[in-house]
């Protein structure tokens, strides 16, 4: 027989399985994908605000580049949240779980850069995200997730 638990009850036991994979003294490969996809949400948000809000000189290929930046990311972020899912964890997936997990941020005032300064922050998020990638593929194979070490290692070349 199943046993049936409301959302609220489902919930709880999600928050605790993430407190458990999250413990920065022993993350898993999970946790810090986790990482990854809270920075793919935020990442999502600021992309599309560059894209509408570029100016300049480089307006057109800034504008096309940006569109296509957020494309990528938006493969990557799902063909990742379905490998966690596959897998048995919960990929972060509500605002409120971004900005907790994500190592990344944007803001209101960006619409407000200069194009240069907008590349910048993009080359600094990316960064940052490929560090997390490299984490995770030593985690993977610490863990013995082929699947999961192979997707991080094409997204890593993807990012640098």
């Amino acid at each position: 027989m199943t046993e049936k638990y409301t959302p609220e009850e489902l919930l709880e036991k999600e928050i605790a399985q993430n407190e458990k994979e999250h413990d920065h003294h022993n993350p898993t490969a999970a946790a810090m994908t986790n990482h990854i996809i809270a920075n793919q949400g935020i990442l999502n948000v600021k992309l599309h605000q560059y894209h509408w809000y570029v100016k300049g000189p480089n307006f057109f290929s800034l504008h096309e580049k940006f569109e296509e930046l957020y494309n990528e990311n938006s493969k990557y972020y799902d063909e990742i949240a379905e490998r966690l899912i596959a897998s048995g964890a919960k990929p972060a997936s509500t605002t409120e779980e971004y900005m907790k997990y994500s190592l990344v941020s944007e803001s209101a005032q960006d619409k407000y850069m200069s194009a240069e300064k907008m590349v910048g922050n993009l080359v600094d998020d990316f960064r940052i995200t490929r560090d997390l990638a490299i984490r995770t593929i030593r985690l993977a194979q610490n863990e013995k997730d082929d699947v999961l070490e192979d997707m991080m290692i094409n997204y890593k070349n993807y990012l640098a």
